[in-house]
């Protein structure tokens, strides 16, 4: 019953694991190249904690756009046919900064401009490549062109 499903979902989540990490550190690779004034939030795609694992959720991307509303961003990659999220999962029904983000040490301001992009299972390498080039579009049409390379 529930706890084959349980079994069966981790052993899934692990098993995927890997590869949502390879997903995940193209998209931010891709990002931070093609917007360079983005900021990824939080640690280093290649950081570890003290016990030797990821210090990073295999399937998770958030960026800040410095100067642009995160819901500006948002706004214009769903235009593109880009689903993602403004801020922090854990302050997603608030016009409040993220208190997440706060407590990692962005200000107020950079907190509410986030943008949360999340991979999962059925995600493919070529839905990261179409979010990798139509970034720079949705930040150029939000306002964002001195973010852009020249």
């Amino acid at each position: 019953g529930t706890a084959t499903a349980l079994r069966l979902a981790e052993e899934g989540r692990a098993a995927g694991a890997p590869r949502l990490a390879a997903l995940r550190d193209r998209l931010v690779a891709g990002v931070l190249d093609a917007v360079p004034g983005a900021v990824l939030t939080g640690p280093a795609v290649d950081a570890r904690l003290a016990d030797g694992s990821p210090a990073r959720l295999p399937g998770h991307a958030s960026f800040v756009f410095p100067g642009l509303g995160g819901e500006a961003v948002l706004l214009e990659l769903e235009e593109r046919g880009v689903v993602c999220s403004s801020g922090s999962a854990c302050a997603a029904d608030s016009d409040d900064a993220s208190h997440v983000l706060l407590a990692m040490g962005l200000g107020e301001d950079a907190a509410r401009t986030a943008v949360r992009l999340t991979l999962g299972p059925t995600t493919t390498p070529e839905e990261v490549e179409d979010v990798v080039r139509l970034l720079p579009e949705a930040v150029a049409a939000a306002g964002g062109a001195a973010l852009l390379p020249a």
